[in-house]
Parts: structure tokens; C-alpha cells; sequence
């Protein structure tokens, strides 16, 4: 996934056994322009006992120091720890976040409203029943109802291959990753997308990281549904492009869209005829057989 080469080795004596220090760059260009990061690692035998890792992104334009200066740094710092105290680098101190043992499901739902109950949320149910009838596992997250916290932009993703927060983000990595099909039903709030359902998408870089570093990959394809107050077309001009890119960027395939407007005059999206067979419908052809080309 990356070009990585060894600048730096350093093999230390000790009491405890002997340890090995390098200094590994991994051009990570092919991700982002003129990225590069530097890992620290230090091996007891051949087992890593401890990484230190930073990328280009994360030091901000006009920093003290350059990356790979604190690189060295790090490197010089981290020897001289194993010579003065060895024993306790002879345990591994690996530090990250596994994603959940279980939680994985063929049609996984992001409903975006923090309305349970809203039109969003009635769409939700539709796509779950339909995935239900298919005789396949789905699960409609609400995300108003859990606790999902603003991506910081600490680049740990893109060094470790995790998300440092603590919060519910992992089960929906998890379900992301391993789903076929991924449904996103949202409102259209001041042109785009809520907040909660952008806090989603903005965090799973964590899941864009672990494609593009650990070589994870998403083969879903997605639909997207979405509700607005407003007749026409104009109102989904941003949401459209916000959701598609959201799922480029996981690599997703977008099959289509299916855009509900006059909800301000209607009020319940039951009302509106046809709309409820369009919905599971699109939903349907991609459950279908040979959906899959």
C-alpha cells in the first residue's frame, strides 16, 4: 500500500537481552500528496515491543522542528531509554484500538436524522424490512442516539491504523467494512447534510486509513435517500455530492439516489404516493440476484 524503507538501525546489549531501534520511512504519497511518515520501533529479539510513529500531515506549517527531525529525536531518545532501563522494554507496550469481535451485517443503514421518528427514519425501516424479506442481516444506526465525537484531524489513523477517541464510532467502522450494501438516509439540513451524519462521515477517514495503510477494503455499494422540505431538485445540490463523496472515499459505489422534496407541504412521507415503492424498490434492486455487476 506504501514505499517503506529502513533509514536508521541501532542493535543495543543489555542485561535483558538484546534490542533493535530503526527508523522506517513509508512514503505515503500515493494517499496524499507529500505525505511521509516516520515510525520508531523498537524490537526485543524480534518482537516489537514499541512504535512511535508521525506523518508530515500532522506538523503544522511553520513548526519548530521538521518531521523526520522529530523522528530522530524520538530515535535517540527512545535508545537511550533501552540502555538505561531495558527491563521494560522486554513487554509490549502497543498501543491501539480493535475494532468489535461481532457486529458485522450484510445492509447497514446510517440514519442520519436526529429525528427518530421522521421521515428519515420511516425510510430507515423501509430498507430494513426490505433487507429482512431478502432473508438478510441489516441494522439501522441512529446516530442522534449515539455518542460519536468530532474527528480532532490527530493523523493517528494514518500512523497506527486506529481512532484514539473513545466513543461508539467502532461499531460502525466494524459494520462499514464488512456490509455489501450501505444505506444513507438523511434530511437535508441548510443544504447539506446534519451535523451527526457529518461527524459520522468526517470519522471514518479511521476506515479510509485502515484501506489505504492496512489494506482493509470496503466492496459495498450504496444508496443514498434523502428528505427535504422544499420542492424540486434544488434542495439536494449539496447533499448529493457530500454523500457520493463520503462514499468514493471508502470506495463505496454509488447506485443511485432517491430524493423526496414537498415535505414541508406533505409533512409524512407516507402521504406521498408512490414514494414508499420507490424506496424499496431501489432498495430491492440491489438485494436482487446479479446485483452484483
Amino acid at each position: 500500500m506504501n514505499e517503506s524503507a529502513t533509514e536508521k538501525t541501532l542493535t543495543i546489549e543489555t542485561p535483558e537481552g538484546t534490542f533493535t531501534v530503526r527508523l522506517i520511512l513509508d512514503d505515503l504519497g500515493k494517499i496524499y500528496p507529500g505525505m511521509v511518515r516516520y515510525t520508531v520501533e523498537v524490537l526485543y529479539g524480534t518482537e516489537p515491543v514499541y512504535t512511535y510513529a508521525i506523518n508530515s500531515y500532522e506538523v503544522p506549517p511553520g513548526s519548530l522542528f521538521e518531521t523526520r527531525k522529530v523522528a530522530e529525536i524520538v530515535f535517540a531518545r527512545l535508545a537511550h531509554d533501552v540502555v538505561s532501563r531495558p527491563k521494560t522494554y522486554t513487554r509490549p507496550r502497543v498501543f491501539t484500538r480493535p475494532l468489535p469481535g461481532r457486529g458485522t451485517y450484510d445492509v447497514v443503514i446510517l440514519q442520519g436524522s436526529p429525528r427518530r421518528f421522521g421521515n428519515s427514519a420511516r425510510a430507515a425501516s423501509w430498507c430494513d424490512d426490505e433487507a429482512d424479506r431478502a432473508g438478510l442481516s441489516s441494522r439501522v444506526f441512529f446516530l442522534q442516539e449515539m455518542d460519536i465525537r468530532p474527528c480532532i484531524g490527530c493523523y493517528t489513523c494514518y500512523n497506527y491504523g486506529y481512532c484514539p477517541i473513545e466513543d461508539d464510532m467502532p461499531w460502525i467502522i466494524r459494520a462499514l467494512e464488512s456490509a455489501s450494501i450501505i444505506v444513507v438516509c438523511t434530511p437535508v439540513y441548510t443544504s447539506t447534510v446534519p451535523a451527526g451524519l457529518k461527524t459520522v462521515m468526517d470519522r471514518c477517514q479511521w476506515l479510509h486509513a485502515r484501506e489505504k495503510i492496512l489494506g482493509s477494503e470496503v466492496r459495498a455499494r450504496g444508496l443514498l435517500i434523502a428528505v427535504a422540505g422544499r420542492r424540486g431538485r434544488e434542495p439536494f445540490a449539496c447533499v448529493t455530492p457530500v454523500v457520493n463523496a463520503f462514499m468514493e472515499n471508502l470506495g463505496i459505489r454509488p447506485t443511485g439516489s432517491v430524493l423526496v422534496g414537498d415535505l414541508d407541504r406533505a409533512r409524512d412521507i407516507r402521504t406521498i404516493e408512490g414514494v414508499e415503492d420507490e424506496i424499496r424498490s431501489a432498495l430491492r434492486v440491489l438485494l436482487g440476484p446479479g446485483a452484483e455487476g
